[in-house]
């Protein structure tokens, strides 16, 4: 359970997120000043130096990609055949022909396990390595959540220059109406909140002014004599742990904001056209080549949300075959392809740890309802936590390899089981940071970084 926290200053009353949202600052979630003042960075032998992690929300079904079983019955091995990948012995299904050609620069984990079933506490888990006190639908965001991953880089690895050190595209993760929780600092306060960008980046007019509102010389005055006025309160700043560090650090805030370098680096037209092409003029694809120029530039930790719900969600309960097939693979086939081929050929992917997820598998069994879901429709997979695959590359990571084994029918782990704690163990350990370290709420109350072990053998 993530841990409460009380504030009784009265300039408390406010967090830093909305004292600069009545300056027009954070409308994206970004509570910049305080996300600049962090703790010494771990001593840990690092092997990345950023990680872009991509999640799929609504959770793709794992025996329709990186774990098919052919041999399986009908009603589990479902309508696709399975072809020769890239890594030998490793198949993938038929309708990801060009990640195939890839698969020799990835490492898939096929024993994910968990006992969430539900999309957001499910993202939730996937995103921060820490279980929902509630598993069900109706779990919004609060700010006693435990911290994702971005923000966590951004307290304990925080960059020097004009850059985020943590970026979201292309939106928020929803489940319906509810905001999915763990996308900010939580606990650790605005102040770690990642840059938000809620824009399709395929669009014609994508560009870096409308995430900053436009901000003029006049709105930066404005916003320098809100932070003097709180500075001037000094003693009382002193007492308010959600205030403590800004006065070191606004400058560099709004540096952030009139960078030269984050404006390039959300500047997509700078790509040559045949680049653009090759990852598909598409939301999925676009995202994804954003990702690469955040990371070149310098940014840290990058996360990438692909579907959303209501929309176009990995969350097949009914026609799971004909959505794989004809809408939600085509784009991944392309972008995820792209986005692997092009930081191996740019040398990024030697030291850029890319993670490829879902909150959770699918049930193995077609059409067979979830009696902890039971709304299964023809043709469609339910939600299933108890068994699915994870996909690793780069910063070390084994090439075309499969990491452990699933049973006959993917349905549960054949061998030793891994958690989400495990892979937030996991991408700490490969960014150097020491997974048994303390992280201590607003209250400075210490709890373990990562709930899990590192899976060590993913790496040469």
């Amino acid at each position: 359970m993530a841990p409460t926290t009380s504030i009784k200053n009265p300039l408390c009353g406010a967090s830093r997120r909305d004292v600069l949202r009545a300056g027009g600052l954070s409308l994206l979630g970004l509570s910049l000043p305080g996300a600049l003042a962090a703790e010494e960075r771990s001593k840990g032998r690092a092997r990345a130096k950023a990680v872009i992690f991509y999640h799929h929300y609504g959770a793709p079904s794992h025996i329709d990609t990186f774990d098919p079983k052919p041999k399986a019955p009908a009603e589990i091995r479902g309508e696709f055949a399975t072809i020769e990948s890239a890594a030998p012995g490793f198949r993938v299904t038929e309708i990801m022909p060009r990640i195939a050609r890839v698969c020799d620069r990835l490492a898939v984990v096929r024993t994910m396990s968990h006992s969430t079933v539900n999309h957001n506490p499910g993202v939730y888990l996937a995103i921060t390595g820490r279980t929902s006190v509630r598993d069900q639908v109706q779990v919004g965001a609060s700010v006693n959540d435990w911290p994702n991953y971005g923000a966590v880089v951004s307290k304990f690895m925080p960059g020097a220059g004009a850059i985020p050190d943590a970026v979201q595209v292309p939106h928020y993760a929803f489940d319906q109406v509810y905001r999915c929780p763990g996308q900010t600092g939580g606990f650790l306060g605005g102040a770690y909140d990642p840059l938000v960008v809620p824009r399709d980046p395929s669009r014609p007019d994508f560009r870096f002014a409308e995430f900053d509102l436009s901000v003029t010389g006049q709105h930066l005055d404005d916003r320098r004599r809100l932070l003097a006025s709180i500075d001037s309160r000094s003693a009382e700043a002193e007492e308010c742990a959600s205030l403590r560090g800004w006065n070191s650090y606004h400058d560099r805030a709004f540096a952030l904001l009139t960078s030269s370098a984050t404006r390039r680096a959300f500047d997509l037209s700078l790509e040559p056209d045949r680049v653009r092409d090759r990852y598909g003029r598409h939301k999925t694809g676009q995202s994804l080549l954003l990702a690469r120029r955040l990371v070149e530039a310098g940014v840290r930790f990058v996360t990438v949300f692909s579907g959303s719900n209501p929309g176009d969600g990995w969350d097949t309960h009914k026609d799971n075959f004909e959505r794989l097939k004809n809408k939600l693979m085509p784009p991944e086939d392309e972008g995820f392809s792209a986005l692997v081929e092009d930081l191996d050929e740019r040398g990024l992917l030697a030291h850029t740890l890319v993670v490829w997820s879902g909150e959770f598998g699918r049930n193995p069994h077609v059409g067979r309802p979830n009696p902890a879901v039971n709304n299964i429709g023809p043709g469609g997979r339910d939600h299933w936590s108890r068994c699915y695959s994870l996909v690793f590359a780069g910063a070390g990571v084994k090439r075309g390899f499969v990491y452990g084994e699933s049973d006959r029918i993917a349905e549960y782990p054949a061998a030793r089981a891994h958690t989400p704690g495990d892979l937030a163990a996991t991408v700490f350990w490969a960014l150097g940071l020491d997974h048994h370290a303390e992280i201590r709420d607003q209250l400075g109350r210490p709890f373990r970084l990562a709930d899990g072990e590192p899976i060590t053998g993913l790496f040469v």
